[in-house]
C-alpha cells in the first residue's frame, strides 16, 4: 500500500483508514458486544456495581444499533470478489441482532416495545436478503451456508421478540394455570427424599403461580393439592424466604432473559439448529471454500464469527439444558436418571448460590446522618452507609410476627395490609398522617427508645430484637430516600431534607434523659416541626406505658413490620419488578412473603371447613346407617313375629279340622 502524500493530515488518515476497514471494525465490534452481554448480563440478579450497570446498558442499546448500521454499510457495498466474505457476515449481523440468553431487556419497558422489534425483524429480514441477493454469488457452499445462517438469523430474532412478549404483562398472565395444571398428581416434597437445595428449586417452580399472580395484581383462580401441601411444608419448615427468593430469580428470568422461550420444545429446536447451521458454515468455509482471493484479515474475521457464534449458542444451550428449568421439566416426567445427573451437574457449578438474594439492605439514619454532615441537599447526599446483610434472626422475627398478623385476619388481604391493627395484642398508636411522615415519626421514637434502653441498665438479652428493629427502621428511611418509588404513591423525600435541616439541633445524648424526665434541650426551629416533635411524643408515649422491655421491642418491631407490609402491597408492581434488575428489596420478599402466607392461611381454613364437613357427613352417614341396620332388624323381627303367629293360627286351624273330622266316627 503505497504512502499517504504528506499534505493529508491526522483527520485524513482516520478517514481513510476508516473508509477502507469500517465494515471489519462493526463486525469485530458487533460481536464484542454480544460475547459482554452474554458474559455479563446474568450479573444484575444479585447486584452490581454502578459502573457495571452502565457499562451494560451502553452495551445493550449499542449492539442493535451497531448490527443495524452494519447491515445498512454491507448494502451499498459493492458485490465485488474481493467482498464476497463481507457478503456472507450479514446473517452473522441478523444472528447478533437476536441478541443473547441472559439478557433480552435491560429495563422492564423494553418488553413492552416487542412491537417495534417486530418491525425491526421485518425491515432488517429484508435488508438481509437484498445483501444477499444483489452481492453473493460464486461458491455454491458459501451461498447454502450463507443462506442457512440468513434463515438461523431471522429464526434468532423471532425468538428473542417471542421473549419479549412473553415477558410482557399480557404474556405473563397466562402463566398462573399453566404452572398450576403442571402440579398436578405428583408426589409431595415431605418425604421425597430431597436434599434442601433441591427441595427450595423445586417449591419455587411448584408455589411460582402465587408469586406471578401477586406481580400480576389479581387472585389466584384455583390451587392444588399438591401446592397446597408443598406450601404447608415449606412454611413449617421456616423455607419459605428460600423458595420466595428462588422465586424472585425465576421471575427476573422471565422478565429479563429468554427463559420464556428456551425451555419450550421451539426454543430447544431453534439452538439445535443453530449449531448444526453453525457447524455447517464451519465446514463449508474450512474445508469447501477456496480462500486464495480473500485478504487474510477478512478470512480471520469470519473465522472469528463462526467460531464465536458457535461457542456462544453451545455455552447457552448447555446452560439451559443444566438450568433449574430443565430440571423441573425432568422431575415432572418422572426421568429420575437424568435429574439425577443434572442436580449433580448443578452442585459442581453452585448453581442455585448465585440465583439466590444478596441478603443485603440498605441503611440510612437520620440522626446519624444530620450529626455528621452540614449538606442537607438532598440531591447532593454522599457518604451512604454501607448496606448491612440481614440476618435470619432478623428474618425469622419478620416471618412470626407477619404469620400471627394472618392468623388474626384469616388470610384476608383487607386486614393484613391495614397500617390501624394489634401487634403482640397491643393496638398501635394511630397517627393521622402521610405515609412518608409515619416513617420519619416511627424512625425517631425508634432512635429514642433504642438509645434509652442502652441508657437503662436492667436484666436481659435483646439483642436480635434491638438490632432488627434499627435494621428495619433505616431500611424504611433509605428506601423514602433512594427509592420512594418503592414506597406509597405520593411520598416525598422532601419531609426527609426538612427532619435532617432540624434533627442538627438536637443532642442525640439528651434523648434517653428526655424520655426519662421529660426534658430536652433544643434549639432553633424544631419544635415547630411536627415530625420530629410527633417522633419524640410517641417514643415517650411508649415509654410511659410501663411495659416490659421485652415487651416494648415487640411492639416497636411489629409495627415496623406492618408498615414493610403495607407499603409492600401499595407498592405499585412494575417498581417491584423493575429492583429485581438490580439485585432486588427485601421489601419485594416481605410482600411477597406476607402474600404466601395469606393464601395458605385461607386454604388451610378451607381445607379445615371442606374436613369438617367430610367428618359431619360421614357421621351423619354412619347415624342414618345405624337408624337402617335397627329399622332392617325390626322389620326382620317384625316378620318373624308375623310368621310365628301365622304358623301358630294355622296350626290351631288344622287342629281344630282333624277334630271335627273324628266326630262322627266316635
Amino acid at each position: 500500500m503505497s504512502s499517504f502524500p504528506e499534505s493529508i493530515g491526522r483527520g485524513g488518515v482516520v478517514l481513510h483508514m476508516w473508509n477502507q476497514w469500517a465494515i471489519q471494525i462493526l463486525v469485530l465490534t458487533s460481536f464484542s458486544l454480544q460475547v459482554f452481554l452474554f458474559l455479563v448480563g446474568g450479573t444484575r440478579r444479585r447486584g452490581s456495581s454502578t459502573v457495571l450497570r452502565v457499562l451494560l446498558w451502553l452495551a445493550y442499546l449499542t449492539a442493535d444499533t451497531v448490527a443495524t448500521y452494519t447491515l445498512g454499510h454491507l448494502a451499498i457495498t459493492s458485490g465485488s470478489h474481493l467482498h464476497q466474505l463481507l457478503v456472507f457476515w450479514a446473517p452473522f449481523l441478523l444472528l447478533h441482532l437476536g441478541g443473547q440468553d441472559t439478557i433480552t431487556a435491560y429495563a422492564l419497558e423494553d418488553n413492552r416495545l416487542w412491537l417495534r422489534h417486530l418491525q425491526t425483524l421485518v425491515l432488517q429480514f429484508l435488508g438481509v436478503a437484498y445483501v444477499l441477493y444483489r452481492c453473493l454469488s460464486g461458491s455454491w457452499g458459501l451461498v447454502a451456508a450463507a443462506i442457512l445462517m440468513f434463515i438461523l438469523g431471522a429464526a434468532k430474532y423471532g425468538d428473542r421478540i417471542w421473549a419479549l412478549k412473553c415477558a410482557d404483562n399480557i404474556g405473563i398472565d397466562g402463566l398462573t394455570d399453566k404452572y398450576c395444571d403442571e402440579v398436578l398428581n405428583n408426589r409431595y416434597l415431605e418425604g421425597s427424599g430431597m436434599e434442601e437445595e433441591e427441595m427450595v428449586m423445586q417449591g419455587a417452580h411448584v408455589l411460582l403461580s402465587i408469586c406471578v399472580s401477586q406481580f400480576n395484581d389479581c387472585t389466584l383462580k384455583k390451587t392444588t393439592l399438591y401446592q397446597y401441601k408443598t406450601l404447608e411444608y415449606l412454611v413449617g419448615s421456616k423455607k419459605i424466604y428460600s423458595v420466595i427468593e428462588m422465586e424472585l430469580s425465576l421471575m427476573y428470568d422471565m422478565m429479563y432473559t429468554k427463559a420464556g422461550v428456551i425451555h419450550t420444545w421451539y426454543g430447544h429446536g431453534i439452538r439445535l439448529f443453530s449449531v448444526i447451521t453453525i457447524v455447517h458454515a464451519f465446514v463449508q468455509f474450512r474445508f469447501f471454500i477456496n480462500k486464495d482471493g480473500y485478504r487474510r484479515v477478512d478470512v480471520d474475521i469470519t473465522y472469528i464469527l463462526v467460531v464465536g457464534a458457535f461457542v456462544l449458542e453451545m455455552t447457552s444451550w448447555i446452560m439451559a439444558l443444566g438450568s433449574t428449568w430443565t430440571r423441573h421439566f425432568l422431575y415432572l416426567r418422572g426421568w429420575n436418571r437424568l435429574y439425577r445427573v443434572t442436580v449433580s451437574l448443578r452442585r459442581l457449578v453452585n448453581a442455585v448460590g448465585w440465583r439466590m438474594w444478596s441478603g443485603n439492605v440498605g441503611q440510612f439514619n437520620l440522626f446519624k446522618y444530620a450529626q455528621e454532615h452540614a449538606s442537607m441537599d438532598m440531591h447532593k447526599l454522599k457518604d451512604w452507609a454501607p448496606p448491612v446483610h440481614i440476618s435470619a434472626p432478623t428474618k425469622d422475627l419478620v416471618l412470626n410476627v407477619i404469620t400471627k398478623i394472618v392468623a388474626r385476619h384469616g388470610g384476608e388481604a383487607d386486614g393484613l395490609y391495614s397500617l390501624n391493627q394489634k401487634v403482640e395484642n397491643r393496638e398501635l398508636p394511630v397517627l393521622d398522617c402521610d405515609f412518608d411522615t409515619r416513617i420519619i415519626i416511627w424512625h425517631i421514637a425508634t432512635h429514642a427508645i433504642l438509645l434509652w434502653m442502652e441508657d437503662e441498665e436492667r436484666e436481659g438479652d435483646d439483642r436480635d430484637y434491638k438490632k432488627a428493629i434499627k435494621t428495619l427502621s433505616d431500611y424504611m428511611v433509605f428506601l423514602l430516600v433512594k427509592h420512594p418509588e418503592m414506597l406509597v404513591a405520593h411520598t416525598s423525600r422532601q419531609l426527609c431534607l426538612e427532619a435532617l435541616n432540624l434533627l442538627k439541633f438536637v443532642d442525640t445524648k439528651e434523648l434517653a434523659e428526655y424520655l426519662s424526665r421529660n426534658t430536652l434541650q433544643v434549639q432553633g426551629p424544631l419544635m415547630k416541626n411536627d415530625p420530629c416533635v410527633r417522633g419524640m411524643a410517641l417514643a415517650k408515649s411508649l415509654v410511659g406505658n410501663e411495659w416490659e422491655r421485652h415487651h416494648l421491642l415487640e411492639v416497636v418491631f411489629g409495627a415496623w413490620v406492618v408498615m414493610l407490609c403495607y407499603a409492600g402491597s401499595h407498592c405499585n408492581r412494575d417498581s417491584h419488578a423493575r429492583r429485581l434488575s438490580c439485585g432486588g428489596e427485601f421489601l419485594t420478599i416481605v410482600w411477597q412473603l406476607a402474600g404466601h402466607l395469606s393464601h395458605y392461611e385461607s386454604e388451610k381454613r378451607e381445607h379445615a371447613r371442606k374436613e369438617a364437613g367430610t367428618a359431619k357427613w360421614r357421621e351423619e352417614d354412619r347415624k342414618h346407617t345405624m337408624r337402617r341396620r335397627r329399622s332392617l332388624i325390626g322389620q326382620q323381627d317384625g316378620t318373624l313375629q308375623r310368621d310365628v303367629e301365622l304358623g301358630a293360627t294355622s296350626y290351631s286351624q288344622i287342629d281344630q279340622g282333624n277334630m271335627s273330622n273324628a266326630a262322627p266316627a266316635t
